[in-house]
């Protein structure tokens, strides 16, 4: 990715608007039903597809669900499996299909956009995995837009963030591997 376009990316995903407004109470608790039930019945809903303009349609069903969820979740993740829809197509790439997992017949690929929860803005990233010419979600991550603009600033002022000997907390994620992609487009000055 050239600076330029990681200039604008980095642009976008700390400036511009949310793609999609949640009020933080999607998936609330609801009696005999499961947080995986909820939110498959709302992939159900609008027919379990996502189109994104680079990619074309992203499966989004129960087992993408599942595998999430493997990854851990907290309320503010679980709020947004709602704008997971909403990334994919209106979202940008911000790490193209490629064979990132050594071992695996998988490619996987990152779409990101702003969003907000509640008064709360974030950055939401989304990872894809193609089995079979299938797109489907694999998994998706938020991090605190603040968060995000204090390591930019922190890269724009030339301390450390990142994977430095005197690290800054990294972005609210479990996932390494996006918090690396994260960080490329941030420091871009």
């Amino acid at each position: 990715m050239q600076l330029s376009e990681q200039k604008t990316i980095k642009n976008f995903l700390l400036n511009g608007v949310p793609v999609i407004i949640l009020t933080g109470n999607e998936f609330a608790k609801k009696e005999g039903y499961t947080l995986t039930q909820q939110v498959a019945e709302y992939y159900d809903l609008i027919g379990n597809l996502a189109f994104s303009p680079d990619y074309g349609e992203v499966v989004l069903d129960e087992k993408g669900v599942d595998d999430d969820f493997a990854h851990g979740v907290s309320r503010i993740k679980a709020v947004a499996f709602a704008a997971v829809p909403a990334v994919i197509e209106k979202g940008v790439v911000i790490l193209p299909f490629g064979k990132y997992k050594t071992g695996e017949n998988i490619v996987s690929a990152m779409i990101a956009a702003p969003i907000q929860i509640a008064e709360k803005e974030y950055v939401c990233v989304v990872v894809l995995r193609k089995r079979q010419e299938i797109n489907k979600l694999y998994v998706h991550e938020v991090t605190l837009k603040e968060k995000l603009l204090d390591i930019s600033n922190q890269e724009v002022r030339g301390e450390s963030s990142f994977g430095s000997s005197n690290p800054t907390p990294s972005p609210a994620t479990n996932q390494g591997d996006i918090a690396k992609v994260l960080q490329n487009i941030l420091s871009a000055k």
